[in-house]
């Protein structure tokens, strides 16, 4: 064992240890140091500043998109606030997601159509196809719902939900 550390292992090491000293120790702060927080936006700024078009409309389009995420959040947070927990149990103490779904739905359409977004429609049968279908998956085949820290349904969260559903899954799967 000796004669490998001296004979194979120690010259090689003396060989490369001066190339990769600097860079280990150049790496090193690198590695140690905090992440910066650098994301698409960010980049597509920068391409647009130096005069890159299609990062500019990129940029415009992902900020929109913030937006309109921003706006969800808020909603979803008001909704899980506002609802009346003990009306949306049922007896059985699952919460009646149909019923909520409707709410949400409504809600969130009325509220796009009051920032200008005439496109989005409510359609009462739809609706309440998306929201059977929504219920019985939840509560029929996952068996499960998001609920908050006390086993309490996460009405936030549920709010999430049900917009994916409805444009993600319904109107794609069945509507479209």
């Amino acid at each position: 064992m000796q004669s490998a550390w001296r004979f194979c292992v120690k010259p090689v090491l003396f060989l490369i240890g001066p190339i990769l000293g600097p860079i280990l120790t150049g790496l090193l702060p690198a590695v140690l140091a905090e992440p910066r927080h650098f994301s698409m936006l960010d980049f597509w700024q920068q391409k647009c500043d130096a005069g890159d078009t299609r990062a500019c409309v990129r940029l415009q389009g992902s900020r929109a998109d913030v937006d309109k995420l921003a706006r969800l959040d808020q909603r979803a947070e008001e909704y899980g606030r506002r609802i009346d927990q003990d009306a949306m149990l049922g007896s059985d103490g699952k919460p009646k997601l149909a019923a909520a779904y409707r709410q949400v739905i409504r809600e969130f359409i009325v509220a796009e159509h009051a920032l200008g977004n005439d496109e989005l429609s409510y359609d009462e049968m739809t609706v309440a196809y998306c929201a059977d279908h929504y219920h019985h998956y939840w509560t029929n085949q996952k068996l499960w719902w998001p609920t908050d820290e006390n086993g309490k349904p996460d009405w936030i969260g549920i709010y999430f939900y049900v917009i994916d559903h409805y444009y993600g899954v319904c109107l794609r799967r069945y509507f479209n």
